[in-house]
C-alpha cells in the first residue's frame, strides 16, 4: 500500500491534512518488470506534482475588493468648428464663381481677426443640374471649408459678410476645447480617489480594511460630442448683426476607473 499524506495551510495557518490512496500495488520482480516500476512511480511522482501545484495557487490568494470610481464635469466649449458650403451660382447670365465666394469667406476671416490656419478645405464636389428648368446646365461648383471659431457668437459675423446666395449649407461640425486634456487628467485622479473610497467605506461597513492597490484599469470615454440636427440658414445674415446671449451647449466629459484593492 502506497499512501501519500499531503498538507493544506489555511488563512489562518491551521494544518489539515487528508490521505489520497493512490493505488495498491505488490512489487515483486517475477511479476513486474523494471519497465513497469518506472512507468507506475512516474504517474505517481506526476500526480503528487499536480496536487501541490494547484494547493501551492490556493496559499498565494488574497483577499480582494473590486470597485469602480468615476467623476465628470460640463465645460463650455471654446473651439467650435463650424461648417460652411459654397456653392456657385448663376446671378442671369453672368457666373458667380468660387474664386469670388472663397476671397470674401477669407476677408470675412481676417475681419474676425483668426489665424489663416483656422481656415481648412474639406471637400470639393458640383452638378450640371438645373432645378427650375429641371434640366442639364452649366457645371456649377460646391466647396466646403472648416472654419475654427473661438466663440458661437462669431458665426453671425461670419456669415454677416458672406453672399448669402453663395452658401449652399452651413452648421456646427464639432467643438472641443483648448484644455481637454487638462480637464479629463484632473477628473481621472478624482475618479481614483472616488474608488478608493468606495472601497474603504464598504470595508469598514464589514469590519475589514484597506490594504494597497491590486490593479488600476482606465475605462477611457472620452467626452460627448452629440451631432447637430440643424443647420444654420444663410437668410440669418440678414439679421444685421444681432448677437444671441444664449450660450453654447456645454461638453460634458466623464472619466471611470475599476480598482481592485487587497483587504487586510
Amino acid at each position: 500500500m502506497v499512501v501519500f499524506t499531503i498538507y493544506k495551510v489555511t488563512d489562518e495557518i491551521k494544518f489539515n491534512f487528508f490521505l489520497i490512496d493512490i493505488m495498491e500495488f505488490r512489487l515483486t520482480m517475477h511479476h513486474t518488470n523494471k519497465k513497469t516500476m518506472k512507468y507506475t512511480l512516474l504517474l505517481a511522482v506526476c500526480f503528487v506534482f499536480g496536487i501541490s501545484t494547484g494547493i501551492a495557487q490556493e496559499q498565494n490568494q488574497v483577499k480582494k475588493i473590486e470597485v469602480k470610481g468615476s467623476a465628470e464635469k460640463e465645460i463650455t466649449p471654446n473651439e467650435i468648428y463650424f461648417r460652411i458650403a459654397l456653392r456657385e451660382y448663376k446671378d442671369g447670365s453672368r457666373k458667380i464663381t468660387l474664386n469670388h465666394l472663397e476671397s470674401e469667406l477669407v476677408n470675412a476671416i481676417k475681419k474676425l481677426n483668426l489665424p489663416k490656419d483656422n481656415l481648412e478645405v474639406e471637400n470639393i464636389y458640383g452638378y450640371n443640374w438645373n432645378h427650375k428648368k429641371k434640366q442639364p446646365d452649366e457645371f456649377l461648383a460646391i466647396k466646403s471649408f472648416i472654419v475654427k471659431l473661438t466663440d458661437l457668437k462669431q458665426v453671425n459675423d461670419l456669415m454677416a459678410n458672406l453672399d448669402p446666395e453663395g452658401i449652399n449649407s452651413s452648421g456646427v461640425s464639432s467643438y472641443s476645447h483648448t484644455e481637454i486634456e487638462k480637464y479629463n487628467k484632473a477628473l481621472k485622479i478624482e475618479a481614483l480617489k472616488n474608488a478608493k473610497e468606495k472601497a474603504t467605506y464598504l470595508l469598514e461597513a464589514i469590519g475589514e480594511q484597506l490594504g494597497t492597490a491590486l490593479e488600476i484599469q482606465e475605462i477611457d470615454y472620452g467626452y460627448n460630442q452629440p451631432m447637430m440636427s440643424r443647420n444654420f440658414e444663410a437668410k440669418m445674415a440678414d439679421a444685421g448683426g444681432y448677437q444671441s446671449d444664449v450660450d453654447f451647449k456645454t461638453i460634458k466629459i466623464k472619466a471611470e476607473v475599476r480598482a481592485v484593492f487587497e483587504i487586510q
